[in-house]
């Protein structure tokens, strides 16, 4: 029972502590928040109000500048006298209602007591950025009133020097130097009645009036000057130049520069008026535009008098050159004609006949049409020289297709030169293959080279008959001219094998007898391989002979083999 009431006595005792400590701590934030509030005060005090207010009194105290001044001061001296009293007033009621721990009155009261500190705080803040507007605008007018006024007067010396450089717009930019005067007058007048906003703006008028003088004053002149001077002279000269040129023979009607060229006056006229309007919005770009224009009516003319050079140049080569083309087109009638008597003529041939024909019948109708227009003197050079620069085209692209029909038909001759010569060629090597047969002493002739022989016999036969009918037919001749040619390789390359054969044989048998004693086998091996070469079967003679010295002397055969090969290629050179 003793503890319970123990317990109890130290809960209270805790909670008594407690309170006094939670008293404590709200107690000191509350007077490190009455010490906040007192040094923002201070702070509103400490404002540069008071210096400001000192410089506008070496100002007029005329007008706004005297009611700014009147109405700053009283506010200040209402915040120093009445609003920073009731901040102490409050600030010493919070501290004695914290005193008695009124808790809830202080933060009632340092509440209100801050709201009011951030009126003032930005009553102030609105003072003084009033104050430096205002300051800033007494400043600009003195800017204003220093800068303006030397730039007006150096204009108008600019304008009286340079009276004849400014042309109809004379008296328009003295209006606007007059008006930007007059608004001077106005602004100085305003401020000497310290009416210093309604100056301000009066400034910035003029400021904005002078800016648009100083452009006038520079651009005007050279504007005058382009357009009223440059850009009419040089459409003058071109007047003058077109005529002139009419008068030289140039044709220059369907071109229609006469009519670009009263057009560009029209321009130039326009852009004059609205100098005299003093229009100049996108002025400068639609001015260079006109300037290129002409140039461009410049260079139509340069290209007229450089194309009736060219003209003059270039055409009496063409005609010189058609000249030519019409003798090569004569010959090659003459040319066709044997070509048709002596050849069948392919399509392609005859495609590239008619070309020429074509292409010769298009570079005459050009060259008639440009002297027409030569004589006629209605087509402007220009469109000549195109004509002229065509004529080139077809001369070239003539000269072109005549080397490639040249070519094709020297080609039909140079087959007939060609099979001719292998004909007469493959005539005498028959006849030279046939006598070799027959002086070769071989005992049989084979059968297959026999049938070989006549065969190509007939081949050559039919290639010479071929040449005994005309027109020829080249094709065909040249296609059979390749089987001939096969044939006679082949049969070449048997007679020379067969040949070779043949006479390895007799001379391995004759060797072979040597050893025909030596017993009944190899002389009847012998005599059977005899028998053989005397039928024909030179491949059977051969192996018979091969097998009979390979038992007696293996290296013999290779050597005779090897003799009979040096003396075949020695007949050979002695042949040719």
């Amino acid at each position: 029972m003793d503890y319970g009431i123990y317990g109890i006595l130290i809960g209270i005792i805790v909670i008594a502590l407690g309170a006094m400590l939670g008293s404590m701590l709200v107690r000191r934030n509350f007077y490190q928040k009455i010490d906040d509030l007192d040094m923002r005060k201070q702070s509103v005090l400490s404002a540069s109000v008071p210096a400001e207010l000192q410089k506008f009194k070496q100002w007029p105290m005329e007008g706004e500048t005297k009611e700014k001044f009147e109405r700053w001061h009283q506010s200040w001296d209402e915040l120093v006298s009445v609003h920073t009293g009731q901040i102490d007033e409050a600030l010493y009621h919070a501290e004695e209602d914290l005193d008695k721990y009124r808790f809830l009155k202080v933060k009632s009261d340092l509440n209100a007591t801050e709201q009011l500190i951030e009126e003032l705080e930005s009553m102030v803040h609105a003072m003084l950025d009033e104050m430096d507007e205002f300051n800033q605008h007494h400043s600009s007018l003195l800017d204003i009133v220093k800068k303006d006024e030397k730039e007006l007067y150096q204009f108008r010396k600019t304008l009286v020097a340079q009276n004849s450089a400014f042309g109809p717009t004379y008296e328009l930019v003295e209006s606007e130097i007059a008006a930007a005067e007059a608004k001077r007058t106005e602004m100085i007048t305003l401020k000497q009645e310290g009416q210093v906003s309604e100056a301000y703006i009066a400034g910035q008028v003029l400021s904005e009036k002078v800016a648009k003088i100083r452009e006038l004053v520079g651009v005007i002149p050279q504007f005058v000057r382009t357009v009223q001077v440059d850009l009419k002279q040089q459409l003058n000269q071109l007047r003058s130049g077109h005529k002139e040129m009419q008068m030289d023979g140039y044709a220059l009607e369907p071109l229609g520069l006469i009519e670009e060229i009263e057009q560009a006056e029209d321009r130039r006229a326009a852009l004059m008026g609205r100098i005299e309007l003093l229009d100049f919005d996108h002025f400068e770009m639609d001015m260079q535009q006109l300037s290129s224009d002409i140039d461009q009516l410049f260079e139509a003319f340069r290209t007229e008098v450089d194309a009736r050079q060219y003209v003059k140049k270039e055409f009496a080569s063409v005609k010189d050159r058609d000249r030519q083309t019409s003798e090569v087109m004569a010959r090659l009638h003459q040319e066709m004609t044997r070509l048709v008597s002596n050849y069948e003529i392919n399509a392609r041939v005859g495609e590239e006949f008619e070309q020429l024909e074509r292409e010769r019948a298009t570079l005459t109708a050009n060259v008639l049409d440009i002297e027409q227009a030569l004589v006629a003197q209605m087509i402007p050079f220009s469109m000549i020289k195109s004509k002229v620069q065509e004529a080139k085209r077809s001369l070239d692209q003539f000269s072109a297709m005549h080397e490639r029909f040249i070519e094709n038909t020297n080609s039909l001759r140079k087959e007939e030169i060609e099979v001719r010569n292998k004909l007469e060629s493959w005539k005498k090597e028959l006849s030279a293959h046939r006598r070799l047969l027959t002086k070769s002493a071989m005992p049989v002739v084979p059968t297959d080279l026999t049938n070989d022989m006549r065969q190509l016999q007939k081949g050559v036969q039919s290639l010479d008959e071929q040449f005994e009918k005309a027109p020829f037919n080249m094709t065909y001749i040249v296609g059979l001219s390749h089987d001939v040619e096969e044939t006679m390789d082949n049969f070449r390359d048997r007679v020379k094998a067969l040949l070779r054969q043949v006479t390895y044989a007799e001379q391995l048998l004759q060797y072979a007898n040597r050893y025909r004693r030596r017993d009944n086998e190899v002389h009847i091996a012998l005599t059977l391989a005899e028998n053989k070469f005397l039928h024909g079967e030179y491949g059977t003679a051969v192996e018979i002979g091969e097998r009979v010295l390979g038992r007696f002397d293996e290296g013999a055969a290779r050597e005779i083999r090897q003799r009979v090969e040096k003396g075949l290629e020695q007949q050979e050179l002695l042949r040719k």
